[in-house]
Parts: structure tokens; sequence; C-alpha cells
């Protein structure tokens, strides 16, 4: 019974479920690499504090979101595919390996010139918007658009073992480029934190370039005529080039009650989950006050939020998916985000009280941080993110391409942007993210809540539709 549950790719299908395992891998591994090195740098670096997050994600990430979907969205009208994803990855390979060798050494003088921190805002956006842009927006909008309903429900939870190995890998990848060890062995640079920066781009550029082979060969054996036929060619060559455009995307979505319910609940999952990450991220840095050391446990972090993933993707997902309903496996992510959020807050809050008398409550309160960090990002990356991809499959083209373009392009933005105006707001009439702790632990778990009704009312349809 396991064996079904979790083997559900057949023989046939090997090959091409191992080109996009190995793109969703390798994605997974830079973004890992990269979000640990952002957190540093804003966090842990001079003059950092996680209070720049909330200014960074809603004056930065997210309007760099809206123009990121917007120039897919024109380039899907003249280009295919293969050459978006070529052009995008290029473009953030150069600019990572542009702020390591360049921006960063000299970012004083950046400084000085276009104000505190713009070095690490700029590399905090383009970490940020690294996944969104290669593996939601691009390479699931082309796989979707490839797999049948039925295919999709084989391929998609063993596929979110890719995020499971791309962290398991990215862990050790982190805590080697940041580690004592390597800086002695083989110094690139007399100051640590920047040896570390050099090697971390160095694993960046490797995987980007894999990424971009592998992805050539899945274009190539999905564009055979055995997979596609002509006259769907000809059918979605034209939808692309005139009816596809941000604003049109928009116009759909509003129209559409079960994309705009998908919507939000995609922006609950990234608040309920963005505030108590805010407030960890700041905790950890009473405990790990140097980039190096606070990126090296971020690492660690990283590490066992694979091995959780793993768990889900192989275990978890796939029994979720073949025993129950759509609409139970969509549950599952908002529970379990009121219970790690009300944990990891209440903590925080007797620990203020002084439930712990001559005792520091920092070693548990961080305990229960990396609980919420690990275990919140794993059934993000595969439970939640199974039941979303598995939402767009039966609506038609049109509905996938603008529903995934918004969704996925801004949605998710849009998320952290809320968190971060509710951050800010806090900030303003309460103090910094130790004051505001307990009230952002309030908004994240009716934010969780919030989104219980919202996964109810769109199972229906889907199962409905799933049904035809």
């Amino acid at each position: 019974m396991i064996k079904k549950l979790i083997f559900t790719v057949r023989r046939t299908e090997w090959l091409l479920f191992g080109l996009m395992f190995a793109i969703v891998s390798l994605i997974n591994i830079n973004f890992n690499i990269l979000r640990s090195a952002r957190n540093a740098l804003v966090v842990a670096d001079h003059g950092g504090s996680a209070a720049l997050i909330p200014y960074f994600e809603l004056f930065g990430t997210f309007p760099a979101s809206i123009l990121m979907t917007w120039g897919i969205s024109r380039l899907m009208r003249i280009f295919s595919f293969r050459s978006i994803f070529s052009m995008t990855m290029g473009f953030f390979l150069i600019f990572f390996i542009f702020f390591a060798f360049w921006m960063y050494p000299h970012r004083e003088a950046i400084q000085t010139l276009f104000g505190n921190h713009s070095p690490n805002l700029i590399f905090y956006i383009m970490s940020e918007l690294w996944k969104v842009a290669l593996l939601s927006v691009l390479f699931w909008g082309f796989i979707n658009q490839h797999l049948s309903l039925d295919m999709a429900k084989r391929f998609y939870p063993p596929l979110m073992l890719g995020s499971s190995l791309g962290a398991i890998l990215a862990g050790p990848i982190t805590v080697f480029c940041t580690s004592q060890a390597s800086w002695e062995l083989f110094s690139f640079s007399q100051e640590r934190w920047q040896h570390s920066l050099y090697l971390i781009t160095f694993f960046l550029v490797i995987c980007g370039l894999l990424t971009l082979f592998v992805f050539n060969a899945l274009h190539k054996k999905l564009g055979t005529p055995s997979t596609t036929s002509d006259e769907e060619e000809t059918e979605k060559i034209p939808f692309k080039r005139r009816l596809l455009s941000l604003s049109s995307s928009l116009r759909y979505l509003t129209k559409s009650p079960y994309l705009l319910s998908l919507l939000f609940i995609v922006i609950a999952e990234y608040v309920s989950y963005a505030l108590g990450e805010l407030i960890f991220l700041e905790t950890l840095k009473e405990r790990f006050s140097t980039p190096a050391d606070y990126c090296q446990y971020l690492g660690s972090l990283t590490l066992w939020t694979g091995i959780l993933t793993a768990f889900c993707a192989v275990i978890l997902t796939p029994y979720l998916l073949q025993k129950y309903r759509w609409s139970y496996s969509i549950l599952l992510t908002p529970i379990l985000m009121v219970l790690l959020t009300f944990a990891f807050f209440a903590a925080i809050y007797f620990g203020k009280m002084g439930i712990f008398p001559g005792v520091s409550p920092l070693p548990f309160i961080v305990f229960l941080g990396s609980l919420h960090f690990c275990i919140g990002r794993s059934i993000k990356y595969t439970v939640f993110d199974t039941t979303k991809e598995l939402a767009f499959i039966p609506l038609s083209q049109e509905a996938q391409m603008k529903g995934k373009l918004v969704i996925d392009g801004i949605g998710s933005r849009l998320g952290r942007g809320t968190s971060s105006l509710v951050s800010i707001t806090l900030f303003a009439l309460v103090g910094g993210p130790g004051e505001s702790a307990i009230f952002a632990g309030i908004i994240a778990t009716c934010f969780a809540l919030l989104s219980i009704p919202a996964a109810r009312s769109i199972s229906r349809e889907f199962e409905g539709m799933q049904a035809e």
C-alpha cells in the first residue's frame, strides 16, 4: 500500500519525471542558500535588524514582483518558455556575481550615494524573486500546460521531494561556505563573511547553469509531437501573444471566485508564516550576532527543513492526496500554522511575564521558533504547494496562465507585503519586533484561521471540475 502511495510515477515516465525533479531540486538549492545569505545580510550584518525586513518587503520586493510579473507577461507574448527561462536565469546569475565581487566590497560608497542598506536591499529583492520567477511562474506554468490532471496528481507529490532535496543539499553547502574551517583552509578574502559570499556565489552559478541545461532537455522532451499535438500548439501560441498581459490577468481574476479564493489562501498562508519568521529572525540575532555564525545556523535549519520536507513529500502528501479529498489536504497547512504560531508567540509572552524565574527563556523560544521555521516551510513546500498546483489543472489554459501569473507572481508577494504593512504599523504603534511580538502572533493566528473557510469554498468547485 505504501509503495503505491509513494512510487506513483510509471516506469515509462521516469526520464520525464527525472528532468522535472532535477530542475525543482537545483532551483531550491539556490533558493535556500540565498535565503540564509539574505537573512544574514539584513539582520546580522553591520547595523542590521529584522525590523528592516518589512520595509524591504513592502517597498522593495512587492513592487519588484509586480514589475517582474509584468515583464514576464510581456515576454510570454513574444518568446518561448525556454527563451524566457534562459534570459531570466542569466539575469539573476549575473547580478549575484556582480553583487559578491563588486557591490558588497564597495557597499560603503554605494550607501553614501543611495542610502544605508541599499546593497542589502537589492540582494534581498533578487533573492526573494529567484524562486517566484524561475519555479513558481515559469517552471510550473510550463508544466501545467503539458500534464493531465491524472499525471499531475502522480507527479506533483514526489516532485515536491525536490524541494526537500534542495534544502538538504543547501544546508551543508551553506554551513561549509560560512564555516571557520573553510576560511582558514583556503581564504579568498581577509574577511570571513566576504570569503563566504564568494563561495556562495560559486555554488549559485554552478547550480544555475545545470538548471539551464536540464530545462532545455525537458523542453525538447515535452515539445515533441507525441506530447503536444499541432492543433494544441496552434491554439496556444495566438493566445499567449494576443491575450496574455498583467492587466487582462487581473481583470480575469476579479471575475473568478475560484481564483480569488485561491489567491486569498496564498496571501493568508504567507502572512501567517512571515509574521512568525520576522520575530524569530530578530530573536535569533540575540544568540548569533555575526553574519557568518547567523548564516551558519540558518544553514543547519535548512538541512532539518529538507529532512522534514522529504518526509512530507514521500509519505504525508501522497497519502493525503490518494486517501482524502483535496479539501482535507489544503486544510492541513492553516491548522498546523495556527498551532505552531500560537506555541511560539505564547513562549515569548510567558518569557516576558517572567514565568521562567532564574532561567533564560531564550533557548526555549529559539527552539520553538526553529520548529515554526522548519515545519512551516516543509508543509508549505509540499502539502500546500501541491494542492495549490493541482487547483490549476482542471481550469482552461487561459485560466491557468492568467491565474498563475497573478497568484504566483503577485499573490505570494502580496502576502509578504501585507505582513510587512502589519509589522510596520505595529512598530509605529507599539515598538520594534520584540515589543510587538504578541500582537503579531494574534494577527498571524487570525489569518491562518481565515484561510480555512476559503479552502472549503473552493473545494466543492474543484471536486466538481475534477469529476467532469
